[in-house]
């Protein structure tokens, strides 16, 4: 049902013909990010596409090479430099603001809730580390232990499988498990 810790772009390849629900997106209706920046603090790797890394090094009217030698964390590169990382913490947090905000990377777009609706898999990042992360997992299990008791023992006995990253707990698996949640949290009043 539910996998080991991978990463998010690992799980949710993305190319132009996926139907993608946005994280921060689907999280506005349940509530705001607390804007504390952990995520940009602490969470690393940052992975980001070479294509973000030069819609990034445009918007900031810089070449590829000055960013990647003023930003990218060198440990995360991979051989064809496909996916880097950028430096942990984020070198675009400014008082908790991103700087880059309308160009941010497809990681940031997502954290801490992305649902692919054309592989119908989905990741909640962040649980007991992020605010946002950790709120909306809790109300999840107070929805599945009311409404869907057998969901809600599953995801527990997951959950004491899991370890605890420096991230927080990362939960994956198929969207099932957050479908109901949202439907209800849609019809909500928050």
């Amino acid at each position: 049902m539910i996998n080991e810790f991978i990463g998010v772009r690992d799980m949710l390849e993305f190319n132009g013909d996926d139907d993608l629900f946005v994280g921060d997106e689907i999280l506005k209706e349940y509530g705001d990010c607390c804007d504390c920046g952990l995520c940009c603090k602490y969470f690393q790797p940052l992975p980001f596409f070479k294509e973000e890394i030069k819609e990034i090094a445009d918007f900031l009217g810089i070449n590829e090479d000055i960013f990647y030698k003023k930003y990218v964390n060198a440990k995360y590169k991979d051989k064809d430099n496909q996916e880097i990382s950028l430096k942990t913490p984020c070198p675009f947090l400014e008082n908790n603001n991103c700087l880059i905000y309308e160009h941010r990377g497809f990681v940031c777009r997502t954290f801490p809730l992305c649902i692919n609706l054309t592989t119908n898999e989905a990741v909640l990042s962040g649980i007991y580390f992020c605010p946002q992360a950790t709120q909306f997992y809790e109300g999840l299990l107070d929805f599945l232990k009311k409404n869907h008791p057998t969901e809600y023992k599953k995801l527990i006995l997951m959950e004491k499988q899991l370890q605890i990253q420096e991230g927080g707990l990362k939960i994956q698996g198929k969207s099932t498990i957050f479908s109901a949640y949202l439907d209800w949290l849609h019809i909500q009043d928050y």
